[in-house]
This record gives C-alpha cells, sequence and structure tokens, in this order.
C-alpha cells in the first residue's frame, strides 16, 4: 500500500476524517459498484489554477511488505503543470464508512483488544513459503500533460509467495485501466501512468523479492520485543513510509509473518504500541469484501488540507487485513471529487505454503 510524506502538497483541505462519508478475483459487490461508478463521468468538475506543481504517481510494487497496511509502493514525481486554466474531471469510489466507538477512547480500544489477541492460541507454519493474495487500486495522475489533469485507475490482484529469505515469486494480474476523464486517455497513456497491463509473473532469487532493503532493515533491529516499550524502540529505528506509526507497526508484523504465524504476544504488543501513541484514532467499519474491522488512522493537515491514512485489522485475529488512503474537503492539485481514495488493498487470502505455487 505509498510515500504519504511526498505527497502531501496534493492533499485536499481540513474536514472531519472521521465523519461518514460514503458508505483477476470475483470481487464484492460494492468492490464491483465502486469500479463501475469509477467508469461514469463526474458531475463534479475543477479548475487548475496557473502555476501549480503537481505530482505524478507511479506504481512501483504490489508487494506484501506490510501486510495489508502498505501492501504496494508508490513514487512519486515531482513534475510541473504545464496547462493554466484547464478543466479536468476525476472521480473515485466512496471513502469506507467509519464509525467512532462510542465513549471510549482510543486508547482503551487499542489495550482491550491487544489483551484479546494475546489469548488467542499460537499458530504454527505449514510450508515455508508465506501465501497473500490481495486486490487493490491506486489513482495515478500527472498534472503536466495536455488538457490539464490526467488520471488512472487500475484494479490490481496480486498473489504472492516470499521466504524469510527474501526469495520467492509475485504475479500481478491487471485489470482495464480506468479513466474518470475519458478525455485524458490519450495524455495519460503517454504518460506512463498506466501501473500494469495483462499478468505480470516474477521471480526473485534470495534477497530480492521487492521492498527486501526495509526488511534488511527489520532485520537489524534483532528479535522483536513483545514488550511494548522496548518494541516501540526498535520501530524507532526503522523508518516507515509516510512517517506513520500504523504503517510501522503493519510493515513490522509482515516482516514477522514471513518466518511463519505472528505470535499472538507480538500482534498484542504491536496494539500497544498503536495504544501508546497520541496520533491514531480507532473506529469500526467495513471492508470492500464485506468484512468487519477495526480500522486504525491517522490524519495529517497541510496548508489547511486534510489527509486521513489507516491501517484495517481483523478483530479476530489482530493481523493487518487493508488500508486506505483517503482525501477530504478541497482536493487542491488533484483534482478529484473529494471525499475520495487514492489508494485503498484488502488481503483475499493469506497463509504458509510449501510450493512457490501453492495456495493455503
Amino acid at each position: 500500500m505509498r510515500d504519504i510524506e511526498r505527497v502531501r502538497e496534493l492533499l485536499p483541505a481540513q474536514a472531519d476524517p472521521a465523519s461518514s462519508c460514503g458508505a483477476g478475483a470475483a470481487l464484492s459487490p460494492r468492490a464491483e459498484d465502486d469500479l463501475d461508478a469509477l467508469r461514469r463521468t463526474a458531475a463534479c468538475v475543477r479548475e487548475v489554477r496557473p502555476g501549480l506543481v503537481t505530482r505524478r504517481r507511479i506504481l512501483v510494487s504490489a508487494a506484501a511488505a506490510t501486510g495489508a497496511a502498505a501492501a504496494t509502493v508508490a513514487g512519486y514525481q515531482l513534475r510541473p503543470a504545464a496547462q493554466p486554466r484547464t478543466r479536468a474531471t476525476a472521480f473515485t469510489p466512496a471513502v469506507l464508512h467509519y464509525v467512532p466507538f462510542a465513549g471510549r477512547s482510543a486508547r482503551e480500544v487499542l489495550l482491550d483488544f491487544a489483551g484479546r489477541v494475546e489469548k488467542l492460541p499460537s499458530e504454527t507454519a505449514d510450508g515455508p513459503y508465506l501465501y497473500r493474495k490481495e486486490w487493490g487500486w491506486w489513482l495515478n495522475t500527472a498534472g503536466d500533460v495536455p488538457g490539464g489533469v490526467a488520471s488512472v485507475a487500475v484494479p490490481t490482484v496480486t498473489e504472492s509467495w516470499v521466504k524469510a529469505d527474501g526469495s520467492g515469486r509475485q504475479r500481478s494480474a491487471y485489470g482495464d485501466p480506468i479513466y474518470p476523464d475519458a478525455k485524458q486517455k490519450r495524455a495519460a497513456e503517454r504518460a506512463g501512468l498506466i501501473a500494469g497491463k495483462g499478468v505480470k509473473n516474477s521471480m526473485y532469487g534470495p534477497g530480492k523479492f521487492p521492498r527486501q532493503p526495509e526488511i534488511d532493515a527489520w532485520r537489524k533491529v534483532g528479535p522483536l520485543s513483545t514488550d511494548p516499550a522496548r518494541l516501540a524502540e526498535q520501530l524507532k529505528k526503522v523508518s516507515w513510509d509516510g512517517g506513520h506509526i500504523i504503517n510501522g507497526v503493519a510493515a513490522m508484523l509482515d516482516y514477522a509473518s514471513r518466518s511463519g504465524p505472528v505470535h499472538p504476544q507480538l500482534r498484542a504488543a504491536a496494539l500497544r504500541v498503536l495504544a501508546d501513541s497520541r496520533s491514531v484514532r480507532v473506529a469500526g467499519t467495513t471492508s470492500w469484501q464485506g468484512h468487519k474491522a477495526i480500522a486504525v488512522y491517522q490524519t495529517q493537515t497541510w496548508h489547511g488540507s486534510t489527509q486521513r491514512a489507516s491501517v484495517l485489522f481483523d478483530p479476530a485475529t489482530g493481523c493487518p487485513m487493508g488500508s486506505e488512503d483517503a482525501l477530504f474537503g478541497n482536493a487542491r492539485k488533484l483534482n478529484v471529487s473529494v471525499p475520495a481514495t487514492l489508494a485503498v488493498s484488502e488481503i483475499l487470502s493469506s497463509g504458509h505454503t510449501h510450493t512457490i505455487d501453492g495456495r493455503p
């Protein structure tokens, strides 16, 4: 699942991220409806002012690097907006609907969650390969094209098999590109915004799996502690995507899962680290595939713009199961109708297997 720190200039105006904002593999009716909605022309038309600077979102990899939390990494290249006073239309599916836990603080909810997870029985790995199948899409946008702003979303289902030594396989099946503004289709293609086409099947030797440098960074901090204070210190030694502690925790749990199922005590310690953070908020939600989830999220405001980065946790296991980047208020240089989603991901299946093409 995204260098949030680098894309702050594109974020929307301040709003209440906790408010109600909308309600390959076979997808749930909601996912299908959302993707169908992307194909329809939006009613909202915004202006791009002269001299604005925007960024091009380009998909780098769709790895199982941070569990479901940050399953995909997107890079951003700074480009000037070349066309003044140009109008463009863009639309994204609705953001997830969050329901706050009435009368309970984020700390109280997370500590209770951790207590329940800690009591779960430990699991054993059935094979050396961590298998993960996940669905997601990313709104790739460029503001330096003829006509102003061009965007593309490419629904993708990615399967990965990875061993503890960083070797493995990744298979990505790309859906048909969706152009929020059909008039910008050619410009988007020329700008290189298409995340991928058809099916891509890649093999990796030891230490070569996507985002292996980040995995190596986790390895250097030593055995992960189940003491929340010590685990928090280990987290500080590794730079996580966008500076959000939720992404750091998700990345840490993904690293731990490569050697086998993550022990309940470590999952509980991770939740307690989040509970000790003053920057996180918690809400209940339902995922795109119709599963109940606990959303742990952080908001970032920059020049009157707010972005909500979320990690979805399975309430039964305490494992990350998805992620969402959502925008609220004025989308500014992204030129999309808001509230809007920039990226979503959800794990469809996970487990361990004995072979590089097996499935649990």
